[in-house]
């Protein structure tokens, strides 16, 4: 089944998933911090990640070494993970800048309330992953929402080789 967008307004969707350990004690103040900055929750899913999907949620230059993609595919399988489908204008750059950076201490320096400066403790244990891309954003999309999401003003996503 299709996944659902608004084209040309550019009221996107795209992907975070709150990583183990990270939503359980904190969602009130994530989903709060979600509507200041506007964004539209339109798919919410609680997922035990298999490992070849936690993998496949690593960038390449993680996957580069297989310790370290280890230490992520662990940790992201080790419990229950919140994905959330969010919708917002350039809903996929505003959720990374909100983010920050994937090491939590570089997140600090730049600024101590990007979320994975306040949530994350470690490079692997950061809180968060957010897609990266608008072409990444739709192949999460249809990885974590088969089942398609419909937003109320949406038009038909063209299924895009991605």
């Amino acid at each position: 089944s299709l996944l659902c967008f608004l084209s040309g307004a550019q009221i996107l969707c795209t992907v975070l998933l709150i990583k183990p350990g990270a939503w359980s004690h904190s969602l009130a103040r994530i989903l709060q911090k979600l509507d200041l900055e506007k964004f539209r929750v339109v798919g919410m899913k609680h997922i035990n990640l298999e490992p070849d999907v936690a993998l496949g949620l690593l960038s390449s230059e993680v996957k580069q070494d297989p310790a370290v993609s280890e230490a992520h595919c662990t940790y992201l399988t080790s419990g229950a993970a919140l994905v959330l489908c969010l919708q917002r204008p350039n809903a996929v750059k505003k959720l990374i800048d909100l983010l920050g950076p994937e090491d939590p201490k570089l997140a600090q320096a730049q600024d101590p309330f990007l979320w994975r400066a306040q949530y994350g403790t470690s490079t692997v244990q950061n809180g968060f992953y957010g897609s990266k891309s608008y072409q990444i954003a739709v192949r999460d999309m249809k990885l974590f929402f088969p089942e398609g999401l419909c937003c109320a003003e949406c038009q038909t996503l063209e299924e895009e080789e991605v």
